[in-house]
């Protein structure tokens, strides 16, 4: 990817758990500080006395803890959307908006045309709160007719319409409310969402249909359905607590949030006088067809990598930060670590350690948005010149040969 080619990142914005701010955000990294809580009674439609377990069971969960985010208000005046409609969506569109506006406003993108401006977002397609009320309106009053043998006389409205399309709506909203005229989809490829969403808005921008793009993540379903499944998986910690490359990891920790990034090409960029957070030179795709869902494959990891690395024309021994998927499950930390490891075949012994971490360890496992929250972390790293420490860390685990490595957690900035 030449200097031609390559794409700058322009603008960022955030909602993130425990932050109500990206400077809050970075300084929880900087203080070793998580986000996580135990869930608050009302954001269950079952009582958490109702659905907890100490010990893994069916259709219970053993742990009551999570990263989430109070829903941003839903008042956005200068957006080109209708207040009340707004209000009625679910806290699912609320946090887009909130992360849009703020990177677009962060780009400074004045002289942009609006209509060469496109948006892709990484969206996990799951039931939010706004869909399971909607189940429970549509769905009970047949039931109950169902019950009497009398057909249904009406069916209510109590809850917008518009709130069933939940995969693909959040991203047109967002390019509606900015006046957006370069298109806008989303994906949903599990965790690898947002980092594929960048993929693509760099395509687009390579291929010159658009001047700039609006990429990046979203994650907020109906956190009792991802709490249920990741129990039901047995990939759920059960101590509350998520601590990548830990000996005392047990598991992931449900996170919910946004992260958008207004991407350019660089020369353009240059020419308008915005500010660059990072450029893009290179980026690796592959699809892990040797593993499953909570055991991943190194051969899939660094074909990827060895890609990114090819296009970049650098060499990983360059590298200072690693920022690393790391959800805190044993498992597929120790593959990632050996992966990590493999690449560093034939390279020359750096001077210094690599930093490694996982911003989950701050945030829990933000699921579409997880890319998205892993490179805010890097960007405001590198804008504080401070490589981060990853939080709940202490002794490593025993997957590698850490003292032969090149790589170190720093419990430390």
């Amino acid at each position: 990817m030449g200097s031609s080619q390559a794409i700058a990142i322009v603008g960022i914005g955030g909602v993130l758990p425990g932050a109500e701010s990206l400077e809050v955000f970075w300084a929880n990294i900087v203080a070793g500080r998580d986000a996580v809580a135990e869930v608050p009674d009302d954001r269950w439609a079952i009582s958490g006395d109702k659905v907890y377990a100490p010990e893994p069971s069916p259709d219970r969960v053993y742990s009551r803890r999570a990263c989430l985010v109070a829903p941003p208000l839903p008042s956005f005046p200068d957006l080109a959307l209708d207040s009340e409609l707004v209000a009625s969506l679910d806290p699912m569109f609320h946090l887009v908006l909130a992360a849009g506006r703020e990177a677009w406003h962060d780009a400074r993108m004045a002289r942009v045309d609006r209509r060469r401006v496109g948006v892709v977002l990484g969206n996990i397609a799951l039931p939010t709160d706004a869909v399971s009320a909607l189940a429970d309106e549509q769905l009970g009053i047949w039931y109950k007719a169902s019950l009497t043998d009398k057909p249904p006389t009406g069916l209510p409205h109590g809850t917008e319409s518009l709130n069933r399309h939940v995969a693909g709506l959040p991203a047109g909203v967002l390019a509606k409310s900015l006046e957006l005229g370069g298109g806008s989809f989303a994906l949903d490829a599990a965790c690898a969402s947002s980092l594929y969403a960048l993929k693509l808005a760099a395509d687009q921008l390579r291929d010159g249909r658009v001047d700039a793009m609006l990429a990046g993540g979203l994650s907020r379903p109906d956190s009792l359905y991802t709490q249920m499944g990741f129990s039901q998986l047995r990939a759920l910690s059960p101590s509350g607590r998520c601590c990548p490359f830990d000996e005392s990891a047990d598991g992931l920790v449900v996170g919910e949030g946004a992260g958008i990034f207004v991407l350019r090409r660089l020369k353009d960029a240059f020419r308008d006088g915005q500010q660059i957070y990072a450029v893009i030179r290179g980026i690796g795709l592959s699809n892990d067809v040797g593993g499953n869902l909570m055991s991943p494959d190194s051969e899939g990891q660094l074909r990827a990598m060895r890609t990114a690395y090819q296009q970049a024309a650098w060499r990983p021994s360059a590298v200072q930060l690693f920022e690393c998927h790391g959800t805190g499950t044993p498992v597929g930390d120790a593959v990632e670590l050996r992966s990590l490891t493999r690449l560093f075949d034939g390279e020359p012994s750096p001077t210094r350690k690599a930093a490694i971490g996982s911003v989950k360890s701050n945030v829990g496992h933000l699921l579409t948005a997880a890319g998205a929250a892993a490179l805010l972390k890097v960007l405001l790293a590198m804008k504080a010149r401070e490589l981060p420490p990853t939080a709940n860390f202490s002794r490593p685990i025993d997957a590698i040969d850490w003292e032969s490595s090149p790589f170190q957690v720093l419990s430390k900035p």
